[in-house]
């Protein structure tokens, strides 16, 4: 690994029990042999500044910490891929090679070559079972203790991380509340650090959006919630994880509120086919056969949760992911679009009105 400090290339014994640089005597976080991530110092801080787009978005350490899991699978599974195909090709060869001997020859179709097919199958149906395996399954503790085991370690000695918001910043960004005159459209979400992302990227302000976590809800929530049994067409936004509790939302949470019927509700996501289209990780849980009862009943009710076949068989397989596997840029993006296609009056962009401006005395022609 190279050192933070001085990019000296540090070989693993001048470094395993000092955890210092010998070239520069200064101390390093994190010891790339000494964690399942096999995260450096150096590693830490790319991942952050390419998950903050080089400091354009703000995130949490949770999303940190999803984000290196992440990558840590997607290196994974690629290596795993090549190891099977190359398994599966050696086994297609030798089991050709065995049988055009088999059939020159039948008496020389001996017992270890017997044996040799056997293995090379045996092989195979190892990789592909661990391929099935979830692979989330690992990194559990990971995630809980990211910040603990990562986070700490590494500002203690180099700063805050690069676009991190922290405990200080978002305990005063939480004291914010919007006027229920100035509420444009509601985002509810069950998961706090997807709210706090939200808070810290400033789009409470910017978008006109309250923001409410309907399993803790304050007592200014209540005021936005009875904003919202009083407004059936205020925009109702979901975001939650790609679970069976997170996909019973939609329809449970208008009558947890009070809400009207046809209340306008979108539902982000996450859900199964996004799981898939972006290839996030996913685990396996355990779900309450009542919730898997009520998800049925539920989808196949007109005007019902919106789930395929396909993401309703996933569901009930005991899968689920984390909302917190999407980007702050892409959960950022896509709540603003929502926003502005739902709620366009609620967008208060300085730049984007002095562009109107310009654009209607026509002393500039300004890009797409």
């Amino acid at each position: 690994m190279k050192c933070p400090h001085c990019l000296a290339d540090l070989k693993y014994r001048d470094r395993r029990y000092s955890k210092k640089c010998p070239q520069c005597q200064r101390p390093f976080a994190l010891e790339p042999r000494g964690n399942v991530l096999e995260m450096s110092d150096l590693r830490l801080r790319g991942l952050a500044e390419r998950l903050s787009k080089q400091g354009k978005h703000q995130y949490t350490a949770a999303q940190l910490g999803h984000a290196a899991v992440r990558n840590k699978i997607k290196g994974e599974t690629e290596k795993q891929v090549s190891v099977r195909t190359q398994t599966i090709l050696i086994g297609i060869m030798g089991i050709v090679s065995v049988a055009l001997f088999f059939f020159e020859s039948l008496r020389w179709c001996s017992g270890a070559l017997f044996l040799l097919i056997i293995a090379l199958g045996i092989s195979a149906a190892t990789q592909y079972l661990q391929s099935r395996k979830p692979p989330l399954e690992r990194f559990q503790e990971v995630l809980e203790r990211f910040e603990e085991q990562f986070v700490a370690p590494w500002e203690g000695i180099h700063g805050v991380l690069p676009g991190r918001v922290t405990a200080q910043e978002m305990t005063a960004l939480r004291r914010f509340q919007l006027p229920p005159s100035q509420v444009r459209a509601v985002l509810a979400s069950p998961v706090a650090d997807v709210l706090d992302c939200l808070r810290a990227n400033g789009l409470p302000q910017r978008l006109g959006l309250a923001l409410i976590n309907p399993d803790q809800p304050t007592n200014a929530d209540e005021t936005i919630i009875a904003l919202l049994r009083s407004r059936p067409r205020l925009p109702l936004l979901l975001v939650h994880d790609a679970s069976v509790a997170g996909c019973l939302l939609p329809a449970l949470l208008p009558a947890r509120w009070g809400l009207a019927p046809n209340h306008r509700i979108v539902d982000l996501g996450l859900r199964p086919r996004h799981v898939q289209q972006l290839r996030l990780p996913w685990k396996r849980e355990a779900t309450p056969r009542e919730l898997l009862d009520l998800l049925e009943r539920r989808a196949q009710m007109p005007g019902g949760l919106a789930l395929t076949p396909e993401e309703r068989k996933w569901l009930r397989r005991g899968y689920a992911t984390s909302a917190l596997f999407i980007p702050p840029a892409r959960l950022v993006t896509v709540v603003t679009q929502a926003v502005e296609r739902l709620a366009p009056a609620c967008v208060v962009d300085p730049e984007a009105q002095a562009q109107a401006q310009a654009r209607a005395v026509g002393f500039m022609t300004w890009p797409s």
